[in-house]
């Protein structure tokens, strides 16, 4: 046997082989989370929502681009800096007041998608506030629940800021004219 067709029978031995230990690892898997927010669901709609204003509260999505209507693609990073992970999802659902989903996926649908959703149960005059996500794709199974545990830890803290945020009323923003002022007339 030749030298090229001993290293094309390599390489195909070869994918087959990380074929078959994808399919062997592969596991769907769904992460979901809640907190019971003390506020109505349009309270809390209008804080969920407000995505300009996510970079002063949302430790999980660190900026939002783009309006909430089904069909849209937006663009949010989660974290800072260099560190950041950019996403571009389609918006699947905007039920005001009720649900809001989202479906992306890194590098290519297929690979690793994820299904991220918002639901708000009214409860008397507080919400059931529920985030979850549902990960499937290829490289999605056991090699990704360090993923996913740190997905769980990142949506309790979104969950967290947002109960603390609906439930002050929506505070505005700090002032930062003075703040501005200052620095122009200092350089």
């Amino acid at each position: 046997m030749s030298l090229v067709k001993r290293i094309v029978v390599g390489l195909l031995g070869l994918i087959v082989l990380v074929a078959l230990a994808l399919i062997a690892l592969h596991r769907n898997g769904a992460i979901e989370t809640d907190v019971m927010i003390d506020r109505s669901p349009q309270a809390v709609w209008r804080v969920l929502t407000a995505t300009a204003d996510y970079p002063a509260w949302n430790p999980e999505i660190s900026r939002l681009d783009g309006q909430l209507r089904e069909g849209n693609v937006i663009e949010f990073a989660e974290g800072t800096g260099p560190d950041a992970m950019v996403f571009h999802p389609r918006i699947l659902v905007v039920r005001p007041e009720r649900e809001l989903r989202w479906k992306g996926s890194i590098w290519f649908p297929g690979f690793f998608d994820g299904e991220h959703w918002f639901v708000l149960e009214p409860m008397g005059n507080r919400t059931r506030f529920v985030q979850g996500e549902t990960f499937s794709g290829l490289l999605v199974g056991r090699l990704t629940s360090g993923v996913l545990k740190d997905t769980v830890d990142s949506m309790r803290e979104m969950n967290e800021a947002l109960k603390r945020r609906a439930e002050q009323g929506s505070a505005p923003l700090p002032d930062r004219s003075k703040d501005m002022l200052r620095q122009k007339h200092a350089g």
